[in-house]
C-alpha cells in the first residue's frame, strides 16, 4: 500500500465516523462512498474529464454538431442487437 492510500483510508474512516456521530446514518455504504468521491475527486480522473470536455467544446467551435440522439440510439441498438425503441 502506498502512503497516500493509507492517508486516504484514514480520512475516509474519519468521514464515516463523523457521519455516524452526527446521526447521519440514512445512507447506504455505497451512497456514503459516492458522497466521499464527490467531495474528494481523483485528480487524474478530473484531468481526463476536463480534456474530454475541452475536446468536445473544440469540436463544437469547429462546426461539429455530432449526431442526433435518435440516430445514435438506432445505430447503437442495431450494433448491440437490441430491440428497436418503442
Amino acid at each position: 500500500m502506498n502512503p497516500q492510500s493509507g492517508t486516504d483510508l484514514c480520512e475516509f474512516q474519519r468521514f464515516i465516523t463523523e457521519k455516524v456521530n452526527r446521526g447521519d446514518v440514512s445512507l447506504s455504504p455505497e451512497e456514503v462512498l459516492d458522497e466521499w468521491r464527490l467531495l474528494h475527486p481523483d485528480p487524474a480522473e478530473l484531468e481526463t474529464e476536463t480534456i474530454a470536455i475541452q475536446e468536445a467544446l473544440d469540436d463544437l467551435e469547429n462546426g461539429d454538431r455530432g449526431i442526433a440522439f435518435d440516430d445514435f440510439d438506432g445505430e447503437f441498438r442495431a450494433r448491440h442487437n437490441l430491440p428497436p425503441k418503442s
